[in-house]
């Protein structure tokens, strides 16, 4: 997931529909970008760092979803503002009201990749009662240095100081380390109560040196996806070790499928 980071982190985001839009939410200027209608609206999280343009590849394919589709930076990524008040809590606020001034506040499906998936899982957790369905594309989760620090402490903290050193000034990745800190994010998970789909990448050494790659990694990584869903009958776990972490970039029409894959886990198909 690494050499995608440089490129994409302070990019400017142009779509395959068009210029995205900016709109004031609170202290910061929102990029997003909205198309389609339909009954549900999907609403999309990036991973850390990352704005609209990561999208870029998927757009073609999210237009055939026959929905509405609301993909947005957060705060500092992509072409929206940056501000000093950036968590996981600020972000909830932004979005709430973000979707309140775009009347898009009922039949959401969230879609979050990678730390998208906290933001995803944070919007499901307070407002359920507006969430139809999630989606979590190869989504972090708090508990998962834990689980590479099992496997080997001394391996699992060293690269961790490494991606730190890489990624220090990414204000998102200090709020990525405090969750990893506290291992905990929900007294209760929100995705035991909502249609979900996670999709987890198997994919064994994607980068040469992480242990958070290797097979004992991946093992762990997988283990705790299934978790999140262990207790929900509407869900579905789709694992494949064809594609990497960057999902929608690689195989954007294998996504695609997932993502639409919730339509049926919503309707009871």
């Amino acid at each position: 997931m690494f050499r995608y980071i440089v490129a994409l982190i302070f990019s400017i985001s142009f779509s395959a529909l068009g210029q995205t839009k900016q709109i004031q939410v609170d202290d910061v200027s929102i990029e997003y970008l909205d198309f389609g209608k339909g009954k549900y609206t999907f609403v999309f999280e990036s991973g850390v760092g990352m704005g609209v343009n990561y999208w870029d590849s998927f757009l073609p394919f999210a237009d055939r979803l026959n929905s509405r589709v609301i993909i947005y930076s957060r705060a500092g990524n992509g072409s929206s503002s940056a501000s000093s008040k950036v968590s996981l809590e600020r972000s909830l606020v932004r979005l709430e009201k973000l979707l309140f001034q775009l009347n898009a506040q009922d039949n959401l499906i969230l879609v979050g990749h990678s730390f998208g998936g906290f933001h995803a899982r944070n919007f499901a957790h307070n407002f359920v009662d507006r969430v139809s369905g999630l989606v979590l594309l190869d989504p972090s989760h708090e508990l998962f240095q834990k689980e590479l620090e099992a496997i080997d402490p001394e391996k699992a903290k060293n690269d961790n100081a490494r991606l730190n050193s890489i990624l220090k000034n990414q204000s998102e990745w200090q709020i990525l380390q405090d969750i990893y800190t506290n291992n905990v994010l929900f007294p209760s998970q929100p995705t035991h109560n909502v249609p979900t789909v996670i999709v987890t990448s198997s994919q064994i050494g994607e980068s040469d040196w992480w242990i958070g790659h290797s097979e004992k990694g991946k093992i762990a990584w997988r283990a705790l996806h299934q978790e999140l869903i262990s207790n929900n009958s509407i869900s579905t776990h789709i694992v494949t070790d064809k594609v990497g972490h960057n999902l929608p970039i690689q195989d954007p029409e294998f996504t695609f499928k997932a993502i639409k894959s919730v339509l049926k886990l919503v309707e009871g198909v």
